[in-house]
């Protein structure tokens, strides 16, 4: 009688570990060593998105992944594979657990990343000229990170 107790606290404790462990299959660190530009308070692998737009502006294919994250902790992946002339364009927000009704996959074919500059010295990258019309929101980093101005 006296284990029936330890028992309810021991399966309260194994549930809310996997209730609350969604996403640790592609957490920030996962993603980072797999080489995503990943964006929360900095940007890791900025290196390789200036490669990726050093490539763009040699119509050599190359493929990125950039990654967000919610405030949740869930996963926002935005795939760009550029084939020499289009860029096919993945955003999937499929395992956002808060999205609503906009969650899922979209695919769009793009012709180039734009970027603007604001007065704080931030610099902002969107994917556009796509052929649905919708230009999409990469990242923002400080100006002073980049090596290619």
């Amino acid at each position: 009688m006296k284990r029936f107790p330890l028992i309810i606290i021991l399966l309260t404790i194994v549930f809310s570990n996997i209730g609350c462990s969604n996403n640790r299959g592609y957490s920030s660190e996962d993603a980072i060593n797999r080489g995503d530009i990943v964006y929360q308070v900095e940007v890791a692998n900025l290196e390789r998105f200036e490669q990726f737009l050093i490539n763009l502006s040699d119509k050599k294919e190359d493929t990125i992944r950039v990654t967000g994250y919610t405030h949740e902790g869930d996963p926002i992946f935005q795939d760009l594979q550029f084939d020499g002339k289009d860029i096919q364009y993945t955003y999937d927000n499929s395992n956002d657990e808060y999205a609503g009704k906009d969650k899922g996959i979209e695919k769009d074919v793009c012709t180039e990343i734009t970027k603007k500059e604001n007065e704080q010295g931030t610099v902002e990258f969107f994917i556009s000229g796509c052929s649905k019309g919708n230009d999409g929101f990469l990242f923002s980093v400080e100006k002073d990170r980049l090596k290619h101005n």
